[in-house]
């Protein structure tokens, strides 16, 4: 009886494996909830850079500090354009006193002064036309020279110019600037303001200003260095809205597209509202091998970026954030 019980039990057993051994083969296999996926904090890093050149006077910051925006970051010295502006301020300065001159007329002094030209000058020619009549007299009984009546008759020519040129003077002193000569000068003055506007600006240029809030990041220049145009001078990561990036297996992307809602989860518990703005293959490096040459495939993996909706001042560049679960 004892041999017979034993029997039954061993083939029980047996029976039991082999249902269990099946149903692991043949029952659909529910793969178990995926781990969370981790990721990185990352801000948005800004070379700063000069648009001008100069030779890097100081810095105004240092590495780690936090800035607010408009706050200085670093000071170009540049003595030549520094002159520049000063040359267009005189210049400036100069084309605004005339326009002041042309706008004021002339002075009395000026129209009395060419009124007494213009008396000289019919002065001049009532002599040289009685000294032109007794010349030709003369000449006309021979008693003088053709040289002379030639010479009698070009300072009566000469003095009929200089009556005509006095008058011409005087008629313009008395008439004041015209129309169009005080849009010239108005123009001069114009040209030289626009001038002096562009130094200005380059000069005020060699000021670096924080373009956002943010953390400074690198110096990667020296002081008393010669800096062109572009040449960066430090970075500064941006606080205003972080980013976050995941490397994820193919067979883990289920739900997640672009524009997906997520809510991702700090280190100390908080939770992070982000969208999925980018969608990408890795390369070569990034594929997850099969591990069994029958039955399995190469898996790829995607890099996957989030951009967080509103800021959030409890990460840090560098952090880890991991994928709670999306967002309907």
């Amino acid at each position: 009886m004892r041999g017979k019980a034993t029997w039954r039990v061993l083939a029980g057993a047996a029976i039991a494996v082999s249902i269990a051994a099946a149903a692991y083969l043949w029952w659909p296999q529910s793969e178990s909830a995926p781990p969370l996926s981790p990721g990185v904090v990352h801000w948005t890093e800004i070379r700063i850079a000069p648009e001008t050149s100069g030779r890097l006077a100081s810095f105004r910051v240092t590495a780690g500090q936090p800035v607010r925006q408009g706050d200085v970051l670093a000071v170009l010295n540049s003595p030549e354009l520094a002159a520049a502006v000063q040359e267009a301020r005189a210049n400036a300065a100069a084309a605004q006193a005339d326009l002041a001159n042309v706008l004021a007329g002339v002075r009395k002094e000026e129209v009395d002064t060419a009124a007494q030209n213009v008396r000289i000058a019919e002065a001049n020619l009532l002599l040289a036309r009685q000294q032109h009549e007794r010349v030709t007299t003369l000449a006309s009984h021979d008693y003088a020279s053709k040289q002379q009546l030639d010479e009698s008759t070009a300072a009566l020519g000469k003095a009929e110019a200089a009556l005509t040129l006095m008058q011409a003077t005087f008629a313009q002193q008395r008439a004041g600037p015209t129309n169009e000569e005080r849009d010239i000068a108005k123009a001069k003055v114009e040209l030289a303001n626009t001038a002096l506007a562009v130094l200005e600006a380059r000069l005020g240029k060699t000021t670096l200003i924080a373009p956002s809030d943010g953390v400074v990041g690198l110096l990667v220049a020296e002081p008393g260095e010669a800096i062109s145009p572009g040449q960066p001078i430090m970075t500064l990561s941006a606080t205003s809205e972080p980013w976050f990036t995941f490397t994820i297996r193919e067979n883990r992307l289920a739900g997640i597209t672009l524009g997906t809602a997520l809510t991702l989860r700090t280190s100390g518990g908080e939770d992070i509202h982000a969208q999925v703005s980018e969608l990408r293959p890795l390369g070569e490096f990034a594929v997850w091998r099969a591990a069994r040459a029958v039955g399995d495939h190469d898996v790829n993996s995607f890099l996957v970026r989030a951009d967080a909706d509103a800021p959030a001042r409890e990460v840090e560049p560098g952090m880890t954030v991991w994928i709670a679960h999306g967002r309907e």
